[in-house]
């Protein structure tokens, strides 16, 4: 019998976020402070959503992001593909799974070579994905892409942008002229290309011709899962007026710059220095350092909640009780901690001198972002390319955690779309 309600929840979810879509129409629900519902609308089957396992409390309500933004909202987890599920199960289309990760290759067919004969050779690519992967480097390559006769309603859209964008990247770069805005291009067809093989890199890949090797990161222009880590930019920083700023206060800190245990006590210290209401104090931290040792502890339980309470009051209200205040963990208040500063960042002076530094940032680093667009509707893509002064294309910026209550993966950083 195919299990529901809490059973499903506990047997299918519970444990880890996970990646599925909605199999049939759905209402969903914003949460705000004092934990009230409120209705939004309705999700249509095939929509991509992420189900969040630290904010769910019962399966009537389970937490979700959709691919398109960072807010959490609720809805039936009845409603969700379970995951394991063929259609819940996401084709990976990094550039590691198609084995080019840390390889130069030395011209732009070489690389074309070893990108189809790696889709070839992949058994998990089922026919409408292989079609339309094809069909996108054919555009990219060959100019040409027919995507008639696709059905794209089961695309993995989150892959693609976010990650099969890295792989078609070098391309478009050489042969469809995307850089050419940006930098001198004589000589680009025969540039070499290279992929690194740490995700953590600065750039996504490198094109290579003439003397200069071009640094380049892929970016989805609907935002990307990978984030420009604090440490990755504040070196680039040297204008006086920005380095005085609180802004650049809050990216050392976020970057560890006293070396500290930055992924786990990061978030406290940061929003110690932005919070106003004397949330945390200096009993909260000497409590972290003491009993919040390492990421295995993200389970435990705050050992003396009267020094939370405050903060508590104000950020988690459904657990403020006396009764309930006991079983809050320590990966709960910083993973509160963290969302509070991403929320910081997004509106006010605080974002503006935000984008301010990363503008200096992509001056100084001579980082060009090569971003895809892709129709849903068509399956068509295009690329845009910035650098320095093309930071215009840049319309959203803000910071962001991968990590969760009981996941502490890495540091918060610039999330750019």
């Amino acid at each position: 019998m195919a299990t529901s309600g809490r059973d499903n929840l506990d047997r299918n979810w519970r444990g880890q976020n996970r990646q599925s879509t909605v199999k049939k129409a759905v209402t969903y629900y914003s949460k705000d402070d004092s934990d009230r519902y409120t209705f939004v609308g309705s999700l249509s089957p095939g929509t991509l959503v992420t189900y969040v396992d630290s904010l769910t409390e019962d399966h009537l309500k389970a937490a979700f992001r959709l691919s398109t933004g960072e807010d959490v909202y609720y809805a039936n987890i009845d409603y969700f593909v379970k995951p394991g599920s063929a259609q819940a199960t996401a084709t990976r289309l990094t550039p590691a799974s198609f084995g080019l990760e840390n390889k130069t290759f030395l011209s732009v067919t070489e690389y074309y070579n070893a990108v189809v004969n790696a889709i070839t050779s992949r058994n998990d690519i089922d026919g409408e994905l292989f079609d339309y992967l094809f069909e996108l480097l054919d555009y990219v390559y060959n100019g040409s892409g027919n995507y008639t006769g696709i059905n794209l309603s089961n695309i993995p859209w989150g892959q693609i942008q976010n990650y099969y964008a890295e792989v078609l990247g070098p391309i478009a770069c050489i042969k469809k002229g995307v850089l050419s805005s940006v930098v001198n291009t004589t000589g680009i067809a025969s540039a070499k290309i290279y992929m690194p093989s740490d995700s953590g890199e600065l750039y996504d890949y490198k094109v290579m011709f003439g003397n200069i090797e071009h640094k380049i990161s892929a970016k989805s222009s609907r935002g990307v899962s990978n984030q420009v880590k604090p440490q990755l930019v504040i070196p680039y920083i040297k204008s006086i007026n920005l380095m005085n700023t609180a802004e650049y206060a809050v990216l050392q800190s976020l970057a560890n710059s006293r070396n500290r245990k930055a992924v786990i006590w990061g978030a406290f210290y940061t929003w110690q220095m932005i919070q106003k209401n004397d949330e945390i104090t200096q009993q909260c931290i000497s409590d972290i350092v003491l009993n919040y040792t390492s990421s295995s502890k993200s389970n435990t339980k705050i050992s003396d909640p009267t020094i939370w309470q405050n903060f508590i009051n104000l950020h988690i209200p459904s657990k403020k009780s006396e009764t309930s205040i006991k079983n809050v963990t320590y990966g709960e208040l910083r993973y509160k901690c963290e969302q509070l500063i991403e929320s910081w960042s997004k509106t006010g002076t605080q974002n503006r001198v935000l984008k301010n530094i990363f503008q200096e940032f992509l001056n100084e680093s001579r980082v060009i972002y090569v971003k895809m667009e892709v129709s849903k509707t068509t399956g068509i893509a295009s690329f845009s390319a910035s650098s320095g002064e093309g930071v215009s294309l840049i319309r959203n910026l803000s910071l962001r955690s991968s990590n969760y209550a009981t996941r502490t993966a890495d540091r918060i950083g610039f999330q750019v779309s």
